[in-house]
């Protein structure tokens, strides 16, 4: 039975068994925005037309709905040529587009994915390693991005980030936080009684498109809790989602989450993230990423940052997730891109299975860093190796944080006693431990 899963490896065994493969030297398998399969064959000599129509005869027959009945042949005799002349643009674009796959009785084999959506996720991204190179970020302007991403919602990614970025404050470090999750926003409501919230990245990546000159400060909020910075603090400042209100959902619309004009969601949000550095001396940018393989998610994970943090517990669906997180941030990056992976909702450390769950965690972890990131050439680490991407930074379970955080006080002694707790929770040492790693990427300790 032809299936979407099978069918490129279809394709490739009936092209493979053609009596006349030996005047092909590459092939490119084009699947369309609905599946079907047309084909580019590069031919050393034009192909009769009855040659032709026997090819795709058997590409019909085998491959049955799934084809498209659209075969592009790179040489063709000047009859052909004329009728086909219109078609070099639609080749050029192929070859532009198309990734290597096999080589196969000496024809080498390419696939081009023709898709609506989760582009970010699905292609190699070897040129858009970061919004700006790490060099610049660690020895010109000294800014960092940081990405904080969860396959699985309700994981304490936006909670880790905002431990995260209190304890670089109170080290002196200045901090941005910026929350993308826009279609589902939370980090602002940390920090923020919803009448503080205004204006965010929503409002910003719609309004930068119609205004000249909009400025920045009118989407950071800056956070000034005394009961949360230290005396000797560096600064923190917050640009949330935006404020969800009336207007919400008629500018969310507006969002092209598709990426349907090429390379403009990164665009957007590289240019967001310039406007940051170039107005605000800080010395990390924190990106609280969407959950799963939404379209804005791929870009903040895979495009801009200088290195990325995957949360997730020990759970089928989670490690499904953080597969294909690794897989493609594996296959787009060709330097090193620094990762780090933390399990969430562990037993404390005190917890008698604490020692069997930390185990079994970093052996699943290794596993899937073996067969889908780390690279035999270069060297794989040992599954004691402590730093290495699979060995994890792990998180206890704390059901003081299931009520809802607020890091915000009226100024009463009790709203203030209630703060100071859960500032002592997220600047606890699981948060200490995931920050000074994530320090270490950049030569800092």
């Amino acid at each position: 039975m032809i299936t979407f899963n099978n069918a490129l490896e279809v394709a490739l065994q009936h092209v493979c068994s053609w009596d006349k493969k030996t005047f092909l030297t590459e092939v490119t398998l084009i699947r369309d925005v609905f599946g079907k399969i047309s084909f580019l064959m590069d031919n050393v000599e034009s192909i009769a037309d009855i040659d032709k129509e026997n090819i795709e005869k058997i590409l019909s027959q085998n491959l049955g709905k799934y084809f498209s009945g659209k075969i592009y042949w790179k040489k063709l005799s000047s009859k052909q040529k004329r009728i086909q002349e219109r078609e070099e643009i639609i080749v050029q674009l192929i070859e532009q587009e198309r990734a290597e796959w096999i080589v196969k009785q000496d024809i080498s084999f390419y696939i081009a994915e023709r898709t609506i959506a989760k582009k970010a996720w699905i292609r190699k991204n070897e040129s858009l390693e970061s919004v700006w190179t790490y060099e610049d970020a660690v020895l010109k302007t000294g800014t960092k991005v940081v990405t904080f991403y969860s396959f699985k919602g309700g994981m304490g990614r936006t909670t880790a980030l905002a431990g995260t970025a209190l304890t670089l404050v109170n080290q002196g470090k200045n901090v941005m936080m910026v929350d993308t999750d826009i279609e589902a926003p939370g980090l602002a409501s940390l920090f923020f009684d919803e009448e503080m919230i205004d204006r965010g990245v929503l409002d910003y990546l719609i309004e930068q498109g119609i205004c000249q000159g909009i400025n920045i400060a009118d989407y950071v909020l800056d956070v000034t809790e005394p009961v949360l910075l230290d005396e000797m603090a560096g600064q923190l400042y917050l640009m949330p989602a935006g404020k969800v209100d009336k207007y919400y959902l008629q500018k969310l619309a507006r969002i092209d989450y598709q990426d349907n004009r090429e390379g403009y969601m990164r665009k957007s949000l590289a240019g967001l993230l310039t406007d940051i550095k170039e107005n605000y001396a800080v010395d990390y940018i924190l990106i609280d990423a969407r959950a799963g393989f939404h379209d804005m998610g791929g870009v903040t994970v895979t495009q801009i940052p200088h290195g990325v943090i995957v949360f997730g517990n020990d759970s089928r669906q989670s490690w499904d997730g953080i597969t294909q997180v690794l897989r493609t941030i594996a296959e787009g990056h060709t330097e090193d891109f620094p990762v780090m992976l933390v399990g969430t909702m562990c037993p404390k450390p005190t917890a008698s299975n604490f020692l069997s769950a930390k185990e079994h965690f970093i052996k699943k972890a290794y596993t899937v860093c073996v067969e889908n990131y780390y690279d035999a050439d270069s060297g794989i680490p040992g599954i004691e190796a402590e730093g290495e991407i699979h060995y994890p930074e792990l998180i206890s379970f704390n059901d003081e944080l299931l009520q809802g955080i607020e890091l915000y006080s009226d100024g009463g002694q009790e709203r203030n006693q209630r703060v100071s707790a859960y500032k002592n929770i997220l600047t606890g040492e699981d948060y200490k431990k995931i920050t000074e790693r994530m320090k270490s990427w950049f030569g800092e300790g």
